[in-house]
């Protein structure tokens, strides 16, 4: 059975790096937004830079994650497929999230909290029964943002914030199933100047991974004994997986 995994905000730069390092690795991506034009546009990009054999594995599906009939959708279109892992896309500092860098307070910017905590926590109870009868992975794409000088960054920090604690919560009350938060580090470019933060580095000198290969690795390799653990990308130790397949 062809095996997936749910990409949620597929259309951010984490989803659409995450869902191409699934691709090659032959692994189905159920890609999830509310944006209809990012995820056309994404699906138009794989088609021209993967073989036709691994662009026709991403299943794009537009709604929102608390709509129940997204829910449904996303159901259908996991029939005949082996569900191994979900990628809980959360938070962005994009466009298509208003408010996010206005500076505005979390209770100012309901919207951007619903989107990115509320909502995929409706979508983890609607098809808990499934990650834990297949054991998955639950990787939540956090952050270290509230330890940050970021001012302007109010409800991410606190979305971030939000998500390393619910990680911990789907440890401790779903032990089949294996959750994790991980820090991928925004690329420099992607922040305004005054934002910017010094390249990372590993603990050895290298350059750390990239964020889908630190993603991917969690995913698809995660041992259960470190569910409800924080990862950063300085920590490649943690993120050995097979290489895609040529």
């Amino acid at each position: 059975m062809q095996e997936i995994v749910i990409v949620t905000r597929v259309g951010s730069w984490v989803g659409a790096e995450t869902t191409v390092e699934l691709l090659r690795r032959n692994i189905a991506v159920l890609g999830i937004g509310t944006n209809a034009q990012r995820i056309a546009t994404l699906h138009s990009a794989l088609q021209r830079q993967l073989p036709a054999s691994k662009s026709a594995l991403f299943i794009p599906c537009v709604g929102p994650l608390s709509s129940a009939a997204t829910q449904e959708a996303i159901l259908e279109r996991l029939e005949g497929h082996r569900l191994i892992a979900m990628i809980n896309n959360t938070g962005a500092y994009e466009e298509d999230a208003p408010g996010v860098i206005s500076g505005a307070s979390p209770f100012e910017q309901w919207d951007s909290l619903q989107r990115s905590l509320v909502d995929p926590l409706i979508l983890f109870h609607r098809i808990r029964h499934v990650l834990r009868r297949n054991r998955c992975r639950v990787v939540n794409v956090a952050a270290d943002d509230a330890r940050s000088e970021m001012p302007r960054h109010v409800s991410l920090v606190a979305i971030k914030t939000a998500v390393n604690l619910i990680t911990a919560e789907i440890a401790i009350v779903d032990p089949e199933v294996t959750s994790l938060a991980v820090h991928p580090a925004a690329p420099a470019v992607r922040l305004p100047p005054q934002e910017r933060r010094p390249e990372p580095q590993t603990k050895d000198g290298s350059p750390p991974p990239a964020a889908a290969d630190l993603i991917v690795g969690l995913a698809l390799t995660a041992e259960p004994s470190l569910s409800g653990q924080y990862f950063m990308y300085s920590e490649p130790e943690f993120l050995v997986h097979p290489p895609p397949p040529s």
